[in-house]
């Protein structure tokens, strides 16, 4: 699934929904999703998931192909936590 299969199945389940106010629907929430990450607050949607910062440290990392080694800086990358909900559904062997 992918943004534009998002905006299809918003406008398929609200029919009075243009496909443009959709897109522009989804494009606002992506955004303002993006801007919360961006100055470290947590998204959490219940049932869902979260959305949170984890900052990881400077280091060294290694090429195994090459072998060679490189340093890093400290950085911050987006992590994502499945809700109970979700992870009930989604582990089909426990249902």
């Amino acid at each position: 699934m992918n943004k534009s299969d998002i905006i299809e199945k918003l406008q398929t389940l609200t029919p009075k929904l243009r496909k443009t106010e959709a897109k522009k629907l989804v494009d606002s929430l992506f955004q303002y999703m993006v801007e919360q990450l961006a100055t470290g607050n947590r998204i959490e949607v219940r049932g869902f998931g979260s959305f949170s910062i984890k900052v990881r440290k400077a280091g060294k990392i290694r090429n195994p192909r090459h072998g060679t080694s490189i340093d890093t800086d400290e950085r911050r990358v987006v992590y994502f936590r499945a809700g109970n909900e979700m992870a009930k559904r989604v582990d089909y062997k426990n249902n």
